[in-house]
């Protein structure tokens, strides 16, 4: 755990998920939680050693399976956008099975933990477009952006200087763009990148802080697999022919052995949304 400024903290690599806590008077604000079970009971537990008042609110920067598995072992009232809420609450017997089972290659403990007592923990505070809350004085602002997905949100801390961009950031990690809206994301990419937004630190949803001149590879990665997915489609090439560019974005990022699988398929689903994207638009 990282104290990144007065009264706020970051854990990161929970199984690649990054994660952060604003510690207040009234209570504590998690962003986001970690997937398995032991995960997020660790993390309620450091929380539990930096402040004695109970997690107040779970803030979810979207509804990927990696960050509302673990969120029932924190407690608090969960807050998310609406089409997040839309999301999980379609969620039942069937997604907690197939968690399970992808777990339960790299975790059998948790994998039969989740299909024994996982349950939906459904957001009880949604919005549309924005929602401030305070810590003392200090506003902490939830703001809707889309671009990842279209329930995307970022949390800014404007005096702190301090952006949770969920998985719109990922220095240094694959992009999951399965549901992107390409054209967005990088608008808000090259948005927080001027000099002028008023973040200095960004706080990545898979990674470690950093600077905003760490953004660029995401964008760079973005640019290209559109251009390459664009080409595919110009060529009047098969959708199943889209495996073929795998390799070539595998290669910008080392991958360990085991997590190579999960990392192909990522990939070749942000290509193949990508090509129905395009193809939609003719």
């Amino acid at each position: 755990m990282k104290q990144i400024a007065p009264h706020l903290y970051v854990k990161d690599n929970y199984r690649g998920v990054t994660v952060g806590c604003i510690v207040a008077d009234a209570g504590v604000i998690c962003i986001d939680s970690p997937m398995l079970p032991a995960d997020a009971r660790d993390w309620r537990a450091r929380i539990s050693r930096l402040s004695p008042k109970p997690v107040r609110f779970v803030v979810l920067t979207d509804a990927n399976r990696d960050r509302i598995l673990g969120i029932q072992y924190l407690g608090g009232t969960v807050v998310a956008h609406e089409v997040t809420w839309e999301k999980i609450k379609s969620f039942g017997d069937a997604f907690r099975q197939q968690a399970a089972d992808s777990l339960a290659p790299c975790s059998a403990d948790a994998a039969a933990e989740i299909a024994a007592d996982w349950r939906i923990t459904s957001p009880q505070i949604t919005f549309t477009n924005k929602l401030v809350l305070f810590h003392g004085d200090v506003p902490v602002v939830i703001q809707r952006v889309g671009g990842a997905t279209p329930g995307s949100v970022w949390v800014h801390l404007p005096k702190q200087n301090v952006l949770f961009m969920g998985d719109l950031a990922t220095p240094n990690v694959h992009p999951l763009a399965a549901e992107a809206d390409l054209g967005a994301w990088l608008d808000l990419l090259g948005q927080v990148q001027d000099q002028d937004f008023p973040a200095k630190l960004i706080i990545p949803g898979r990674g470690s802080p950093c600077n905003k001149a760490a953004l660029e590879p995401t964008a760079d990665y973005l640019r290209a697999m559109r251009a390459r997915v664009q080409a595919h489609v110009r060529s009047r090439k098969p959708k199943a022919e889209l495996a073929q560019l795998v390799p070539e974005f595998l290669e910008r990022y080392p991958v360990a052995n085991d997590d190579r699988d999960c990392i192909q398929r990522r990939i070749r689903a942000g290509l193949e949304h990508i090509y129905d994207t395009l193809k939609s638009k003719k």
